[in-house]
Parts: C-alpha cells; sequence; structure tokens
C-alpha cells in the first residue's frame, strides 16, 4: 500500500490519516506490511499528535461566606444616630470541563482569569491554572475549583459614599501538551465584552512591575545611611 503520512492522534492510536490517490483517508495500522507498520510507529514517536479537540466549559459562581470585618455607629449633636458597615464576600468559581473530543485525551493545561469590577469601578484581575494529566475519555470531565477571590462592600447611613466589589466573569483556555491553544471560552455579559486576554495579562504584569519598582525604592530607603 502506497500513502503519504499526513497526521495520527497519539502514539497508541491504531489508525492513522494519511493521503492516496489525492484523498485523506483514516487507515488502521495493521492494514500495512511489517516493514511499513514499524516504519510508522517510528514516525508516530517523531510526530506530535494531531488531534481535533472540543470540550464544554461550565463555569458557576459560589459563595463561600460572609465576614462582617467593621461596623461603627455614632451619634451626632442633634441627637440622630448613624452607622456604617464594611463586609467581605469569599467567592470561587467551580469549573467543568467534559471532553467532547471522539477520544481519550491527556496532559492538558487549563488557564483562567477572573474579572472583578473594584470600588472605583475600575476592573481588577485575577489567574490562576491546573495541570490534567490524567486521560480523560470521550464524555468525562473534570471539576476543580478556583482559587478564593474576596469582594468588599460598604454602606452608611449618614454618608451618599458606598461602594460594592463584584465578580463580572471568567475566561478560560485549555492548551494541549504541546502548548497550542485548543479552546477559548468566557463568561457572557455586556462589560466582559470589553475584556481581552491578552489585555488582562498586560495589566496584571503592569502591576506587578509597578509593585517590584515600589518594593525596591523603599528598599534603597530603609538602606541610605544618609537618611
Amino acid at each position: 500500500m502506497e500513502a503519504d503520512l499526513i497526521s495520527h492522534t497519539g502514539i497508541s492510536s491504531d489508525i492513522i490519516k494519511v493521503s492516496m490517490g489525492g484523498k485523506q483517508l483514516d487507515v488502521e495500522i495493521n492494514l500495512f506490511s511489517d516493514k511499513d507498520q514499524k516504519f510508522i510507529r517510528n514516525w508516530m514517536k517523531e510526530t506530535p499528535p494531531k488531534i481535533d479537540y472540543a470540550f464544554r466549559v461550565e463555569a458557576t459562581l459560589k459563595q463561600l461566606g460572609t465576614v462582617p470585618k467593621k461596623t461603627s455607629s455614632s451619634r451626632s449633636s442633634s441627637s440622630r444616630s448613624s452607622s456604617s458597615q464594611t463586609k467581605t464576600k469569599t467567592n470561587v468559581y467551580e469549573i467543568h470541563l467534559t471532553n467532547l473530543t471522539r477520544q481519550t485525551v491527556r496532559d492538558l493545561r487549563l488557564e483562567y482569569r477572573i474579572v472583578k469590577e473594584g470600588r472605583s469601578g475600575k476592573f481588577e484581575f485575577q489567574k490562576g491554572s491546573k495541570e490534567i494529566s490524567e486521560p480523560m475519555r470521550y464524555n468525562q470531565d473534570v471539576v476543580f475549583t478556583t482559587a478564593k477571590s474576596e469582594l468588599d462592600s460598604y454602606r452608611s447611613s449618614y454618608s451618599s459614599y458606598s461602594y460594592k466589589e463584584a465578580v463580572l466573569g471568567i475566561l478560560v483556555r485549555v492548551f494541549d501538551q504541546q502548548g497550542e491553544l485548543v479552546t477559548d471560552w468566557r463568561s457572557t455579559g455586556t462589560k466582559m465584552e470589553k475584556i481581552s486576554w491578552e489585555g488582562i495579562d498586560r495589566s496584571l504584569a503592569s502591576r506587578k512591575t509597578s509593585s517590584s519598582k515600589t518594593r525596591s525604592t523603599s528598599s534603597r530607603r530603609r538602606s541610605d545611611p544618609s537618611r
């Protein structure tokens, strides 16, 4: 049998994609001669697999609890009482990743970016990842929980100033063992449409650089004997 080798889905697979007569076909390896089978197996070891990945992603925001951080009260000269309260809510996302690929997959990396709206109305971000090394059969799912996210709120009976931080959504990406992006998913929402993965990473990198410069400046000031 004469054919050009095109791709395979993994070294343990018994089927490869070949080009024969101008057509691409899926062919069982055992149809080739013993010599060709040995050549094909060596080729499979040296050639990265090509898989038509398909996943379903579901992310559910769950509240773990609410803790009152500070409550204060006072009485004005006109004998009117007033109070203020600050609370902190702790949330996590529970992510379900279901393998819809028509074969077993493994050695995946899932990354996520959580988007929050801070007290000033500006976006804030949180990142994390999970390695999925165990094989996932067709229709099998993996469930994991993200790192905790804290949201503060403040209200007062004597001032119009108040704020309430909120989680807007989450972005999820899945990468294969070669580091190639195979799934890109995000929460729905008007504000989420303005957010990009690359923009989040630029913001996080900028904040990290700014924080490092601040620590470096503070360290130099403490070590300067002339001060």
